[in-house]
């Protein structure tokens, strides 16, 4: 399903291009494997929220080869960090590399395997958690990013209207039902103010009000 006319997601993705070569040359691999990315429009949406809260410390659950991470780079500054989490050796070396390129190997810290596990060995409490892991276990990602997300920090969930399959009544599919369960925890949460903005894929920005 079309979310948004391709006429019109054609103009807002022209819009939000970056003049970043490395960041084009993210986006072209991105395509060139089929490989999931937020892509121009959502990364600066993250761009602007992590500046808009003057974030500091990000912690990504699921971060591919760190296209995302290349923008919470850029907005949290030379004294930021950013915490990429990437269960495949590959796509974490990858992400080392293109961040590196960016000139952002001073403010980012990898961590490989299993962002679930892996969260609940952070100690630091981050401005923003971006989670974009396997949509089947969005549920269980809540608690643990909570528990590491300051007071009036941002959990920010990608691919929330998954393709618009979160229409379906009864889903059959794990990931679509992992979608639909965690869009109802964030909106029944009353120490969450959550939006859910009709971006590419769907995007839920989520204040934290404990």
């Amino acid at each position: 399903m079309d979310l948004v006319h391709s006429t019109i997601d054609r103009y807002l993705d022209d819009l939000a291009r970056p003049n970043d070569a490395v960041l084009r040359e993210m986006a072209a691999r991105a395509v060139e494997r089929g490989f999931p990315y937020v892509g121009p429009q959502v990364g600066r949406l993250l761009f602007t929220l992590a500046r808009a809260i003057t974030a500091r410390r990000v912690l990504e659950l699921g971060s591919g080869f760190g296209y995302s991470a290349y923008w919470f780079c850029q907005a949290v500054g030379p004294e930021g960090e950013v915490v990429l989490t990437e269960s495949s050796q590959q796509r974490a070396d990858e992400a080392t590399a293109f961040l590196e390129r960016g000139g952002f190997a001073g403010r980012t810290r990898i961590l490989v395997g299993n962002a679930l596990e892996l969260v609940e060995s952070l100690q630091r409490r981050f401005d923003i958690v971006f989670n974009d892991i396997d949509k089947q276990d969005y549920p269980r990602a809540l608690e643990p990013s909570l528990a590491v997300l300051r007071p009036g920090g941002l959990f920010i969930s990608d691919n929330m209207l998954w393709f618009g399959k979160v229409l379906e009544e009864s889903p059959e599919e794990a990931s679509t039902r992992g979608v639909r369960e965690l869009t109802r925890m964030l909106y029944a949460s009353n120490r969450l103010e959550t939006s859910l903005i009709p971006m590419r894929d769907g995007v839920t920005v989520s204040n934290y009000r404990p």
